[in-house]
């Protein structure tokens, strides 16, 4: 039975960026730690006591899949209640959790809670770096930078002294822990619960399999792997998760103006020549031997993962393009 509810929101976040992008409104992204009982304590073993949710509300449609950094905007907030438990009547005050608790993300503390402090079994923490106002608390420095997919949550029975934001976790078994997970599909764009029509043009729209047009930041900008591009691999991804029905659209066209194959953009005359030619093949041959950047076309290519690594399936990329030409 879940007896808890562990609730971390990170809200309103503004983002600078270089793209022109719609000041619409975007549902949450989360990531989410499962928080369970260790099933060997004593009290509430194996169960699920609460969550550890980081939520970004974008206010620019622009999601990032790299991480929550301190200096975005957001509001930070954790909630243990235990009171749900079948067994909190007869167990709650007798367990470890009958105590302040302390929180680490990682290996940096970043709170205590006070438990019991209005209702007993119910605890509370809260920042705001917007505007904080009892009983929030500004964002404090020393706040793990960034927050991201992986990165572990645990709760220790408190310190003998309030420890600095920041400090290393104590020695010993943490009362909960569990890893940030991702709790959405990749390639849902607008974050509406689905993988559909609705969110190909964000992909169409900055579609560069070739990574000739720079940077393209989150899934605004087709970026469904986190690797700051929108290429074959996010596609592939989309394709992976799509449950729009029927077939997911075909790869759209690049939007480079050029072809994936065309490396040399009239290399060695400084003009761009729009054909797919022998110069072509001798620089990606020139960029394959010595590891360049410019020769990772797949970025993982038949795995739907940025393996930022040049190798054969970056050949078999680059021949399959070669031969359709522009």
């Amino acid at each position: 039975m879940k007896m808890g509810h562990l609730f971390v929101g990170l809200a309103s976040l503004a983002v600078m960026s270089t793209s022109a992008l719609a000041q619409v409104e975007n549902a949450d992204f989360r990531i989410r730690a499962d928080l369970r009982v260790p099933n060997d304590a004593p009290w509430g073993a194996g169960e699920s006591v609460c969550n550890a949710d980081f939520r970004i509300h974008s206010r620019f449609m622009q999601l990032y899949y790299g991480g929550v950094h301190r200096n975005d905007e957001f509001r930070f907030n954790i909630s243990l209640d235990f009171t749900g438990s079948s067994d909190f009547a007869s167990g709650f005050a007798t367990s470890a959790f009958n105590n302040d608790l302390d929180v680490y993300i990682n290996n940096a503390f970043v709170g205590r809670i006070d438990m019991n402090a209005s209702t007993f079994g119910i605890g509370e923490l809260e920042y705001d770096s917007r505007h904080p106002e009892l009983p929030t608390l500004p964002l404090p420095a020393n706040f793990p930078d960034p927050v991201n997919v992986g990165d572990i949550v645990r709760v220790y029975g408190a310190a003998a002294e309030l420890p600095a934001i920041g400090s290393a976790r104590p020695a010993g078994a943490a009362l909960l822990q569990k890893a940030l997970v991702e709790e959405f599909d990749r390639g849902d764009a607008n974050q509406d619960g689905h993988v559909d029509e609705d969110d190909f043009p964000f992909l169409a729209a900055s579609y560069d399999p070739g990574h000739t047009n720079g940077l393209h930041i989150g899934p605004a900008n087709g970026d469904f792997t986190g690797d700051n591009l929108a290429d074959l691999a996010d596609y592939e991804i989309f394709v992976q998760n799509w449950d729009g029905g029927g077939d997911a659209p075909a790869e759209p066209a690049s939007t480079s103006g050029g072809c994936v194959a065309d490396l040399d953009n009239g290399s060695g005359n400084g003009v761009v020549d729009g054909a797919v030619d022998i110069n072509d093949l001798v620089y990606f041959l020139i960029a394959f031997e010595n590891g360049s950047v410019t020769a990772d076309l797949d970025n993982g290519a038949g795995t739907g993962l940025a393996d930022n690594a040049v190798d054969i399936s970056d050949l078999l990329y680059f021949i399959a393009h070669f031969e359709v030409g522009c």
